[in-house]
């Protein structure tokens, strides 16, 4: 079982990795949805903490459409994490017209060599979700999960679409495996755990003292949160 905290800083990765928090998602900007961390805290993170971290891929949050400017900002990005020795990368990107970058994610998948990724949340932005997903099961060999609330604001809002894909993840060993994540707290994480018999959950604001980023993670909330998946 895996619980996967989002990180803003050292410290915080620090307080994760003292509470036995499974793995990192490390951002900068999480009021804009999380966006590439700077050089600096990546290199701290990978060189001072032994839990694996997962890097945000993410110039901008006007949208999940990238133009050649973003890209090459993203190849540097990608190119940086891999020598630096982060575990993996989180990324997403649509089309104009709502669909997944196929050309995109190809480069993305060839850019990062050997490290895990997660494709994120923009799978809820797409046009149609379904098909969305279908796309990227042709590349379940090469993503590592996908993070996902099934398509609705919370994972609680979604339950029939995420009991299909796990079960599509557990049944097929060679494809990615589902992250589900946003509005996983102490009080759900249980009946989702209960629902779902999933192996990851993907927790933020649920993980903070008084559900604050600006706050440090609560040890409580991460001991009943690890508690309630295993």
């Amino acid at each position: 079982m895996v619980l996967e905290v989002i990180v803003e800083n050292i410290r915080e990765a620090s307080e994760a990795e003292h509470f036995g928090v499974d793995r990192l998602e490390v951002v900068s900007a999480i009021s804009e949805g999380g966006l590439t961390p700077s050089y600096g805290v990546i290199k701290q993170i990978t060189e001072d903490i032994k839990v694996p971290a997962m890097i945000m891929i993410r110039p901008h949050s006007h949208s999940f459409h990238y133009d050649d400017y973003d890209i090459a900002i993203m190849q540097e990005d990608i190119l940086m994490a891999n020598e630096l020795g982060a575990h993996g990368i989180v990324f997403g990107a649509l089309t104009k017209s709502g669909e997944i970058d196929r050309d995109l994610l190809e480069n993305v998948i060839d850019w990062k060599g050997d490290m895990d990724l997660t494709f994120h949340r923009a799978i809820e932005s797409a046009q149609d979700i379904d098909r969305a997903y279908n796309v990227l099961r042709e590349y379940g060999n090469n993503i590592t999960q996908i993070l996902t609330s099934g398509g609705g604001a919370k994972a609680t809002d979604s339950i029939d679409r995420l009991k299909k894909w796990v079960a599509d993840s557990q049944a097929d060993a060679t494809s990615f495996e589902i992250l589900v994540g946003s509005g996983v707290t102490v009080d759900n994480i249980g009946m989702l755990q209960e629902t779902l018999h999933n192996s990851q959950y993907h927790v933020g604001g649920g993980a903070r003292v008084d559900g604050d980023f600006s706050k440090g993670l609560d040890i409580a909330k991460v001991r009943a949160l690890q508690q309630a998946i295993q």
